[in-house]
């Protein structure tokens, strides 16, 4: 219970921090929110580090790893804001949620890991929610719907990245190369844009967000950024410690809690009611990737088993679902 508490705690902070956002999309640029955003999260996690681990928790054992990461992580997380910038919440949120199905794909092809018959069966389900949720309305080649559809891309992969460097390196320390990562990646690429914006001339609201340029924020919009940055923070913590204190087969489930928040801040600030087809695509979604986790978590305990075992019986394995090559030992 404690684990499922501070999971659902860190998300619906983490929902105050998609409302900022989309709030500020028509004021200013994604990028310098991210730098801002950074910036402020940088401290209470060098702080976090020093009393934890002391000055050995600056030190990681995969930094180029880390560094990977944390490119994957931005790209994520900006194709994530550039997205709600011109959709609703509830809409991007569903899209990106498609994530589990991207990284058990991932997992066959750069993990060389074994998936049966009824786990992609599942992921063709996934599939087939995603497209309930974009292809009826004509959106499926929309600018923010390929942002989403990046978003949970680059999600899976940095995913699978941290399959590689869990083991090794604590998550604090994985969280401040990331952090850093995202100062670096907002200001080369806010350099680009400077270069390159003259050259666009567009009205749609996801590239008006990325090319917008810096300006000075008032006194109250910079506080809200600051306290999005410490609201990451505290969000971050509460997903590490939720995931230290219970099961993941026990947690996991409930990130779809997300969701609901997406759903009534889109409602309450934006009057965003979600389409019939979205609550449909939603539910395939989350039926598929809750039966993935299932099938992966049972072929890691018979994998287990088998190892403990003097003996492996042949009839422990399913058929459809080999046991599955861990990533990292």
């Amino acid at each position: 219970m404690a684990g499922i508490a501070t999971l659902v705690f860190g998300l619906f902070m983490f929902s105050f921090q998609d409302v900022i956002i989309k709030a500020f999309s028509d004021q200013y640029s994604v990028l310098q929110i991210v730098f801002i955003r950074c910036s402020v999260a940088l401290v209470p996690i060098v702080i976090a580090i020093l009393w934890i681990s002391g000055w050995r928790g600056f030190v990681a054992y995969e930094p180029r790893l880390l560094l990977l990461r944390g490119l994957f992580g931005f790209l994520s997380y900006l194709g994530y804001y550039l997205a709600i910038a011109a959709l609703p919440l509830a809409e991007v949120v569903t899209i990106v949620f498609s994530a589990p199905i991207f990284i058990t794909v991932l997992s066959v092809v750069l993990l060389k890991e074994k998936v049966g018959a009824r786990r992609w069966s599942a992921i063709l389900v996934g599939f087939l929610g995603v497209v309930v949720v974009v292809g009826p309305s004509g959106q499926i080649a929309d600018l923010a719907v390929i942002l989403a559809l990046l978003t949970a891309l680059t999600y899976a992969l940095m995913s699978i990245v941290t399959r590689y460097v869990g083991a090794s390196d604590a998550p604090w320390t994985m969280s401040l190369y990331s952090v850093v990562v995202f100062i670096l990646g907002s200001v080369v690429a806010s350099l680009l844009v400077a270069v390159f914006e003259p050259a666009f001339n567009t009205e749609d609201p996801s590239l008006q967000f990325l090319l917008r340029p810096w300006v000075v924020p008032t006194t109250t919009d910079l506080l809200l950024m600051i306290f999005i940055g410490l609201n990451w923070s505290v969000g971050s913590y509460c997903l590490a410690k939720a995931y230290s204190v219970a099961p993941v087969s026990v947690v996991a489930p409930f990130e779809y809690t997300y969701i609901i928040w997406a759903v009534l801040f889109g409602y309450l600030i934006w009057s965003e009611v979600p389409a019939v087809t979205t609550f449909v695509g939603l539910g395939l979604l989350i039926g598929s990737s809750l039966y993935i986790l299932r099938r992966e978590l049972r072929t890691r305990d018979q994998n287990t088993e088998s190892e403990l075992a003097p003996r492996p019986a042949a009839s422990t394995r399913q058929a459809d679902d080999p046991p599955v090559k861990a990533a990292g030992g």
